[in-house]
């Protein structure tokens, strides 16, 4: 199965769109058009990612289980990284005070370390459960349980303030955050965009449906700020109409041939180091005495976090290659 380049392309997009979730571009210029765009519009970025993995991945590691061994061990290596290079920011930021057993395996195992970090996890429990039950149920009955599990944390993340008001309900995700800070998880989220890929790569059609992709985005932005303006909102990751959209908008990029490796790496830099960069400008905006500019200017904290992020990553991903031509040259 051939790479495809709009979804290099996205990928690269929705990692700057990771960075926006974390810093909130417009929150100083509109609070209603930051919510938009951060807790909404760029919630589309991390489904893609699994969808990605999910229309890749799956069809290859049902046929053979060896390479779906070969990414978990992938991406355990890549986490293990990223835990060894956050350890200087964990320090930083005090996250070591008053650490016990249950923290740290939570930390590990289900939250992450830092807070971008709870992918690795998710990825690794979702990608494991979903290829268990694809390997038992047919597409039909995995798609009823994955939106079933998907439900159980909607309820749980932008639909919560339903749930508190019932006593018997709210028990029970009493117990559910007792395990895990967040429905947004490998059991809840992620099986649902990792399904949606491999089905998304099982058909043959291609609908470009740019309608009905407009018409999920617009329904997605009404839902999420009704559920805002009402006061419903526990976490904002999951929302109904991200399935439709996240459906719509892949089947459109997926489309087109090639592929960009180099986008792809850059990409991935960018979310893993991005959050070193934000505490990165926040130092040299104390240390210059602009963080007038800098700082609490979101929309300008964001444009050099992004750009700096980037080009860092790209000369990270510029050195490995002139050291891989040097040693093929040799």
């Amino acid at each position: 199965m051939a790479k495809k380049i709009n979804l290099d392309i996205a990928r690269l997009v929705a990692s700057f769109l990771v960075v926006a979730i974390h810093i909130s571009p417009f929150a100083t210029i509109s609070t209603d058009l930051d919510f938009c765009f951060s807790r909404v519009i760029a919630r589309l970025a991390v489904p893609l990612f699994l969808m990605i993995t999910g229309y890749f991945l799956l069809p290859k590691a049902l046929d053979d289980s060896s390479k779906l061994k070969k990414y978990i061990i992938k991406i355990v290596k890549l986490y293990v990284f990223c835990i060894i290079i956050y350890l200087p920011l964990n320090i930083y930021k005090h996250d070591f005070n008053n650490l016990n057993l249950i923290t740290f395996l939570k930390s590990i195992f289900i939250e992450g370390t830092i807070y971008h970090l709870w992918y690795f996890p998710a990825l690794i429990l979702g990608i494991v459960l979903t290829y268990l039950i694809l390997k038992k149920l047919n597409m039909k009955s995995c798609l009823i349980v994955f939106l079933a599990l998907y439900l159980v944390g909607l309820f749980g993340d932008s639909y919560y303030g339903i749930v508190k008001q019932i006593p018997f309900l709210a028990a029970i995700y009493d117990i559910i955050f007792s395990i895990t800070d967040y429905t947004r998880c490998g059991l809840f989220y992620v099986p649902i965009f990792l399904f949606l890929g491999f089905w998304i790569s099982k058909s043959k059609k291609n609908n470009k449906n740019f309608f009905l992709l407009v018409i999920s985005l617009l329904s997605m932005l009404i839902e999420g700020m009704v559920l805002y303006k009402m006061d419903l909102i526990r976490h904002d990751s999951m929302y109904l109409m991200l399935l439709p959209s996240m459906y719509f908008l892949f089947d459109i990029l997926k489309s087109s041939t090639g592929k960009n490796e180099r986008l792809r790496k850059i990409s991935t830099l960018v979310y893993i180091f991005h959050p070193y960069f934000i505490v990165f400008v926040r130092m040299i905006a104390n240390f210059t005495n602009l963080e007038s500019l800098l700082v609490r200017n979101n929309f300008v904290h964001y444009l050099v976090v992004a750009v700096t992020t980037f080009i860092f990553s790209s000369f990270l991903i510029y050195m490995k290659e002139r050291v891989e031509n040097g040693r093929k040259g040799n």
